[in-house]
Order: structure tokens, then C-alpha cells, then sequence
């Protein structure tokens, strides 16, 4: 992995880092993470993570692995049970209130400015279903 790619990854989660432990979201989720990048990156998220006094939870979807930041234990346990009934991918809707998405639709309504939540990923449309 190219040094820009890596810290475009790095840069995102800490910028959830600061989200998370300034409870402006409940939980927060890395960059999707290939093997190959999870490998090389762990390490270092969870550094980032462990040096503000969250934690991280590892799942894994569509064979890239994404780390859950949470700062509560009950955070992580919402998550959890969602993931017992839905994929995060295919279910982005489930998850929204619990990333902290819902605020800015009620903003939208308070502002009336039409915003949307944009998935960028090229493999998050082009996944293949195991």
C-alpha cells in the first residue's frame, strides 16, 4: 500500500477518534480494510484508538475488516446485536441512528438543506455476496 493511501485511512480514523470521544457520534467505523491493508494497519489504528482512550471492535464483511470505535461498552453491544440480523453494507439504514447519521437528517429538516450520506467505495457497489 502507497504511503497516501495509508494515511488517507489513518487521517479518517482519527478524525472518527475525535467524534467518538467528544460524543458527537456513538460509535464510528475505520476505512474497510483489505487483508492486506488490515495487516499493515491494525497496528497503528488502534493506536490512534488506544491513544484517546476508545476501543475498537474488529468485524469483519465482504472480506475486508472494519473497525468498530466506540467509547461505551453498551455502544459496542447495539452494534452487536444489529450485526446479529444485519451486514452494515447491505443494511447501511440499521446502523444510521447508531452512527450518528439520524442528526444530520434532522438537521436537514431544522436547515433544509439536502444532504446525503455517500458511500464511496467502489467495493461497497461492486461487492460479491459469499
Amino acid at each position: 500500500m502507497n504511503m497516501n493511501k495509508a494515511s488517507y485511512y489513518l487521517g479518517m480514523t482519527f478524525a472518527f477518534v475525535e467524534c467518538v470521544c467528544n460524543d458527537a457520534k456513538e460509535i464510528a467505523l475505520t476505512h474497510p480494510l483489505s487483508e492486506n491493508e488490515f495487516s499493515e494497519l491494525k497496528e497503528l489504528n488502534e493506536k490512534i484508538i488506544h491513544e484517546n482512550q476508545l476501543h475498537v471492535y474488529w468485524d469483519t464483511t465482504y472480506e475486508h475488516h472494519i473497525g468498530v470505535i466506540y467509547k461505551y461498552n453498551e455502544s459496542l453491544q447495539k452494534y452487536i446485536e444489529l450485526r446479529q440480523n444485519f451486514n452494515i453494507i447491505d443494511h447501511f439504514e440499521a446502523f444510521k441512528s447508531l452512527l450518528g447519521y439520524d442528526i444530520v437528517y434532522q438537521m436537514n429538516g431544522y436547515t433544509k438543506i439536502n444532504t446525503t450520506v455517500v458511500q464511496s467505495e467502489d467495493w461497497l457497489f461492486n461487492k460479491q455476496k459469499n
